[in-house]
């Protein structure tokens, strides 16, 4: 432990670009080999894994790497740029562009929210049916929750009523379920959101997204956010900002329960059980049994099958210790996305809570490493009793100094709780590199010596393997069955995770609407009149381009002036700007950022 270890690396002589796949050189430590974390014995849980070996897929797990595949390029089509119509205008509901700050006065308030309770008082009334979802965040709603409480789960034909509630998918998934309940169709019936719906969260979750797009498009669509309505006035859907949401909220009770009786939306007999478990105290069990495989790995078997396996066993947990915080936070990335495709696609909860929803609903990178600090340094959570895990991609992590984080927490914190941390190391940046169908020589990430080193420490552990992998979920699930029973202690593990990728094809899309559009001409003007005189390329500094890659590529490699113009992506959006503060080749320098999280991040 006191070695010294002298690692002499050749200086890199790299082109700018290179293909996608790209070869990763090991780095070979004298003196330090790999092992798996140590098992409730001590013993190294790796000490046997030899024994078995990989299988190719056979024609089942085949099947399974195309589920896996289809649920990336689905996520992976979410980032492909639509430029809108310029000889257009803009119809029906849209943001609201402040210049200034704006509060709502009390009469301001007043007024449109009377306005917004008598339209949606008027299509209740006149709707061929009506159907409220209540999301994640309107739980807490007395006024929500009343609406539940009033629906009855014995209606056994739900399509004759004139009235169904529902949770939606993003409550489900707050909530331990090894089977998820079946959901309502909407058909045609007027749809009334109560919580704040996400493009993210839908796409993970697998909510039904058309359902919202063919009610906006038939103008049934109700959405009721905190301060905001989306609602049908006049031909079609309008944003009225400044609402009363509880007093909008309160004239739809009202509205809906004078239609008549309001049947539950989750089959008969399921309602006692599904509030008991959002609003009650449910009875726990004995405890589930860890996870144990015998044989080979691979064959039929998809890398995802196994950590399907331990969400499923932590719901498990979690339903038998409803006491005990049992919680998964996933971060924004490609294979986390995945990951929670294969969950829910097994009818498995996410088993998250309102931050791990508010964090997908914002689609915010790195978010999750926030929590895991608070979960570990904040009372009263840091010296609660609890299970708590974390899956991150290894750029989103080291955006947000995880490791570092992580590394931190163990030595300086003592919480009480079993915490892991999951990083999924695939060296690349995932989505970006899709969108333009080429690796940036900038977006690669050489992190494979970095992780090697950190093996060594004991409550870290690298899976290069299925076989590794199941071991040590297997091995986690253990030690959390007897931490849950009182018969071990807390702690906090890394678990690197190798070998899980995918096939994703470029998702390129139409991008001679971005050649032509008016934010090119905008790049092509301003940053060709910025670099004239200068005598070397300038630096563009910016970060994870995933906001603006298809713009910046086409800029920088069919633009003339993209020529004069190099690009530099920082370790951090906050990197970034500090680069564009030091002196420059020619005293100039761009720098991008994404969105507003890159903006609070200067």
């Amino acid at each position: 432990r006191s070695q010294v270890i002298d690692v002499s690396l050749p200086a890199p002589s790299l082109p700018r670009r290179r293909p996608v796949t790209m070869e990763l050189e090991s780095i070979a430590i004298e003196g330090l080999q790999r092992k798996g974390l140590a098992d409730l014995d001590g013993k190294d849980s790796y000490a046997k894994v030899n024994e078995k070996k990989v299988n190719a897929a056979d024609s089942v797990g085949k099947e399974k790497q195309k589920v896996v595949n289809e649920l990336a390029s689905a996520y992976a089509r979410d980032y492909v740029k639509q430029v809108a119509p310029e000889d257009k205008p803009f119809l029906g509901a849209q943001p609201l562009l402040l210049r200034k700050p704006h509060i709502s006065t009390v009469e301001e308030t007043e007024r449109v929210t009377a306005v917004a309770c008598k339209t949606i008082g008027r299509l209740i009334k006149e709707a061929h049916g009506v159907h409220i979802r209540i999301s994640e965040d309107a739980r807490r709603s007395d006024v929500a929750r009343g609406l539940m409480e009033a629906a009855s789960d014995e209606v056994v034909d739900i399509d004759a009523a004139p009235v169904v509630v529902s949770m939606t998918r993003d409550l489900w998934h707050t909530l331990p379920f090894t089977q998820l309940p079946s959901a309502p169709g909407t058909a045609k019936r007027l749809l009334i959101y109560v919580g704040t719906p996400g493009k993210y969260l839908s796409m993970c979750i697998k909510s039904y997204r058309g359902r919202f797009d063919t009610a906006y498009e038939e103008d049934r669509l109700v959405i009721l956010c905190k301060g905001v309505c989306m609602l049908p006035l006049g031909t079609q859907e309008q944003n009225i900002f400044g609402v009363d949401e509880v007093a909008v909220l309160k004239t739809i009770g009202a509205a809906v329960r004078a239609r008549g009786s309001l049947a539950w939306g989750h089959g008969v007999g399921t309602k006692a059980s599904i509030m008991t478990k959002l609003y009650g105290y449910p009875v726990g069990g004995a405890l589930p049994k860890p996870l144990c495989y015998e044989g080979d790995a691979g064959g039929s078997a998809n890398s995802f099958d196994y950590l399907v396996d331990y969400v499923r066993f932590l719901n498990q947990l979690k339903m038998a210790k409803p006491e005990m915080p049992v919680t998964v936070w996933y971060d924004t990335g490609l294979l986390v996305s995945v990951l929670m495709g294969s969950v829910v696609g097994a009818g498995v909860s996410l088993l998250t809570d309102s931050d791990g929803v508010s964090m997908l609903r914002d689609a915010s990178i790195g978010h999750i490493i926030s929590k895991l600090n608070q979960v570990i340094a904040v009372e009263p959570f840091k010296s609660a009793r609890a299970v708590y895990n974390f899956f991150i991609g290894d750029g989103a992590c080291r955006l947000n100094g995880g490791v570092e984080l992580a590394l931190h927490l163990m030595e300086g914190h003592k919480a009480q709780s079993l915490t892991n941390l999951f990083i999924f190391n695939n060296h690349k940046w995932a989505i970006e590199d899709n969108l333009v169908a080429e690796t940036f020589e900038e977006h690669a990430l050489y992190n494979k010596s970095f992780y090697d080193l950190l093996q060594h420490h004991s409550n870290v552990v690298v899976c290069e393997n299925d076989l590794e992998l199941r071991e040590t979920l297997s091995l986690l699930s253990r030690k959390a069955d007897a931490y849950a029973a009182g018969k071990s202690g807390p702690g906090l593990n890394i678990i690197v995770i190798r070998g899980l990728d995918v096939s994703l094809p470029p998702m390129i899309g139409d991008i001679e609407p971005i050649r032509q559009s008016s934010e090119m001409s905008f790049l092509r003007n301003v940053l060709g009149k910025f670099a004239e005189g200068c005598q070397h390329k300038v630096p563009l500094y910016g970060c994870s381009a995933f906001e603006y890659i298809q713009y910046l590529h086409l800029f920088m490699e069919e633009m003339p002036e993209g020529k004069k113009y190099q690009y530099v992506c920082g370790r951090t959006d906050i990197q970034a700007a500090h680069m564009c503060g030091m002196t420059q080749p020619d005293g100039k320098c761009v720098l991008f950022i994404n969105d507003v999280y890159g903006i609070n991040s200067l």
